[in-house]
């Protein structure tokens, strides 16, 4: 067998490779010296993860296989796959080790209580819980093949062929956008100079607002129902998107033949599905700030400024008497 500099390298890849899937995976021993610690009150069965052979001992930690099972099921199959080679599980085992040891090494000084660490440990606790609460509110409602047809049916300009050649302007609030509708209504020419001044589409801003020419499918859907119901030269009321208020302008339209029924109802039934779902939340949320009474205090806010961004060491001066 060779021993030789070849495998020092490909030893050392192994063990990153492992030690970087560890950790992402929280300590599975931490706090265990002190739960060996308390006394004993009575012949409680052993966690799922502390059953199983001894695997390993090392400084007062015991190593189990459940505990080590535990971590494994974890892992995404292919990590799963790249354990299954003899010497990779070997060096997994290795870093959870190690991972241990090195926690008890900041617990003895005094790491595991540093305020910013318990600052960021609460955060991710705040997190987790507000993800789970979110999870009842994401079952998706159950849509008919009669609220599908019905949409199509109310639709004959959506699902076809046709294509558009379409500008926007993109604002945070309704009433600038409220305001650009107006001024372009009577103003349709004014549409590129506005869109470059006002516009928080950085991708497009520059060009006008250009958008280019696009069909069905590209835009999220309340966009594209009111760009698609214009006629060139058409300046669209204020449509309301995850991204802000948007103001459309079509240019040109090339007319197309629509699709038919079967080959876009299962598009139709994702559309209403993600509509009704983020309807379901939007109600919820609202709900809760009635209930909650929230009140806002916009002079308060308006004083509120995020610190100015640290200089990058390319914009950071030099040192007095420096050249």
């Amino acid at each position: 067998m060779r021993t030789g500099p070849h495998r020092a390298p490909r030893r050392a890849r192994v063990s990153l490779t492992l030690l970087m899937l560890l950790a992402a995976l929280p300590a599975c021993q931490q706090g265990k010296k002190e739960e060996a610690a308390a006394p004993a009150t009575g012949a409680a069965a052993p966690a799922p993860e502390e059953t199983g052979e001894v695997i390993a001992t090392y400084g007062g930690h015991k190593l189990t296989s459940g505990q080590v099972m535990r971590e494994l099921e974890r892992l995404p199959p292919p990590s799963r796959t790249y354990l299954a080679v003899p010497e990779r599980k070997r060096q997994f085992i290795d870093n959870m080790i190690m991972n241990d040891l090195l926690f008890d090494e900041g617990h003895q000084a005094g790491y595991d209580r540093d305020a910013e660490i318990e600052r960021q440990v609460e955060d991710l606790r705040k997190r987790l819980v507000v993800q789970r609460v979110m999870r009842q509110y994401q079952t998706p409602p159950t849509i008919t093949d009669e609220q599908v047809k019905a949409y199509y049916d109310a639709n004959p300009d959506i699902y076809s062929t046709t294509q558009i050649h379409a500008s926007h302007i993109l604002v945070k609030d309704e009433d600038t956008a409220k305001q650009i509708r107006d001024e372009l209504r009577a103003h349709p020419e004014k549409f590129a100079d506005l869109a470059k001044e006002k516009s928080i589409d950085t991708s497009t801003a520059q060009k006008g607002g250009d958008l280019g020419t696009f069909g069905q499918g590209r835009m999220v859907p309340d966009f594209e129902r009111a760009a698609f119901a214009l006629k060139p030269g058409e300046v669209s009321d204020v449509v309301k998107t995850q991204y802000g208020y948007h103001v459309i302008m079509v240019t040109e339209r090339k007319e197309g033949e629509r699709k038919p029924f079967d080959q876009v109802k299962e598009q139709i039934r994702a559309t209403l599905r993600n509509k009704a779902l983020q309807e379901q939340v939007q109600t919820h949320f609202d709900t809760l700030k009635k209930g909650a009474d929230v009140k806002l205090n916009e002079d308060a806010l308006a004083r509120v400024n995020p610190p100015a961004a640290p200089p990058s060491p390319a914009q950071t001066t030099t040192s007095p008497g420096g050249h």
